[in-house]
């Protein structure tokens, strides 16, 4: 059973519905995946958050990469972050 205590996170009482679905979607698609496999699932996210025009704010994605990464190891953090920073710059 995938841990959902992430969602009584106060930095997503204000949140869009949206972008919490989109969320919620996302957590659920990576739980158990490799790093490898969890890159598609986050420019999927991203893509969807695009269509709607919106984006993650800081705050929503500091959160995001703190439960994609809960359990995995430092060389796959490091990893999603560069990713992260990637993707940043290319909004």
């Amino acid at each position: 059973m995938a841990d959902t205590s992430w969602t009584n996170n106060p930095k997503l009482n204000n949140i869009d519905p949206r972008k919490l679905t989109i969320l919620l979607e996302l957590v659920k698609e990576a739980d158990g995946k490799p790093m490898d496999k969890l890159i598609p699932l986050l420019v999927n996210a991203n893509k969807k958050l695009q269509q709607q025009n919106m984006t993650f704010s800081n705050d929503e994605s500091d959160l995001l990469m703190e439960i994609l990464t809960k359990n995995m190891t430092p060389k796959e953090k490091a990893q999603l972050e560069m990713m992260k920073k990637m993707m940043a710059s290319r909004k």
